[in-house]
């Protein structure tokens, strides 16, 4: 009897830890892909490739690209005066071992020489977790079309 409710109390000591730890990861997840997007609203590329795998791919628009792309599509835009506000909306972060999926909406709202635009994206994202701690493996974007207002065809 006592060495059956040693081993539930251990099981349950061990799942607990386990829940605990995913709760970690998936704060630091979070932190990743918000950080990565912060790089684009800073114009930081070094910080931007921070948190990424060196052979990071990212699906965009039916394309796909290398870190070099990305970077090669940014440069234009830096030192305009843009202003980007990132919303980033989890809806679920899968961990196991040292894989993560992620799913979450990304809405951007853009500002450069008085005008405003507001994009909106549903993406999903595996992240790869080393030494180094979590980085973005592959980023898949689907740019949504803007919402209509109620009463708009």
């Amino acid at each position: 009897m006592k060495a059956g409710l040693l081993l539930i109390l251990l099981g349950n000591a061990f799942v607990g830890s386990l829940n605990g730890q995913n709760t970690a990861d998936e704060t630091k997840i979070k932190q990743v892909i918000q950080g990565f997007f912060q790089a684009f609203s800073d114009e930081d590329l070094p910080r931007l490739r921070s948190y990424c795998q060196a052979d990071f791919t990212l699906l965009e628009n039916g394309e796909i690209w290398s870190l070099d792309t990305l970077e090669a599509r940014l440069k234009p835009n830096f030192g305009k005066g843009m202003r980007r506000i990132n919303t980033i909306n989890f809806s679920r972060i899968q961990v196991k071992r040292a894989t993560a999926w992620v799913a979450y909406s990304n809405q951007a709202d853009i500002a450069m020489k008085g005008r405003t635009v507001t994009i909106h994206w549903l993406e999903s994202a595996v992240l790869e977790k080393s030494n180094g701690g979590w980085k973005l493996r592959m980023l898949h974007s689907t740019k949504l079309p803007p919402k209509k207002l109620e009463g708009q065809p």
